[in-house]
């Protein structure tokens, strides 16, 4: 149900809330998410943005970072990093999923990063789970910002994503790069 709710956000967040190239000046060079899976590049540069709030409930930051190859690209070629965090987010600081970040209002432990990617076939790969004493989860997600402004996000990322279980086959996330407009 958890994954289902990631992807249907990130729809959300791409279909919905996202700015055209010309829509803003700083825009010249278009915004883009680009990575490597699994060795193969990929760059979004259709529909991008990034969404920063703070949440009162549970007193935390939050950050989503989404990215299409296409408009119509919210069932495949769709990645959306999610970060959450006690303070406002900084350029210089590498947040990790392996950092659980407390929920006040609901108690849970949240992942501080998460990465949520339909590859370009529809399939769902996803880094969300905490590493567990006993049980074998390898999720990695890493996300750094280089730039933060009232406009725009840059920053890298990277992570060790996983289909669905009970497979759980494995997708390397490497050499990601993002610049995207603050909706």
């Amino acid at each position: 149900m958890y994954r289902i709710c990631c992807f249907m956000l990130a729809v959300l967040l791409v279909a919905g809330c996202s700015k055209k190239k010309g829509d803003d000046p700083a825009s010249a060079d278009g915004y883009y998410l680009r990575f490597k899976a699994d060795g193969v590049q990929r760059e979004y540069k259709q529909t991008t943005t990034a969404h920063i709030y703070y949440d009162a409930d549970n007193l935390t930051y939050h950050c989503n970072l989404a990215a299409t190859l296409t408009f119509a690209g919210t069932t495949k070629d769709l990645m959306t990093l999610f970060l959450v965090n006690k303070t406002a987010f900084t350029t210089g600081v590498t947040y990790r999923l392996s950092n659980g970040i407390d929920m006040e209002e609901t108690g849970a432990v949240m992942p501080q990063v998460m990465i949520s990617l339909l590859d370009p076939q529809g399939k769902p790969y996803t880094a969300q789970f905490l590493p567990v004493t006993g049980l074998q989860f390898d999720d990695k997600a890493e996300v750094r910002f280089s730039e933060i402004t009232d406009k725009y996000v840059k920053g890298t990322f990277s992570g060790l994503a996983f289909g669905v279980l009970p497979e759980r086959k494995e997708m390397k996330i490497e050499e990601g790069s993002f610049y995207l407009s603050i909706f």
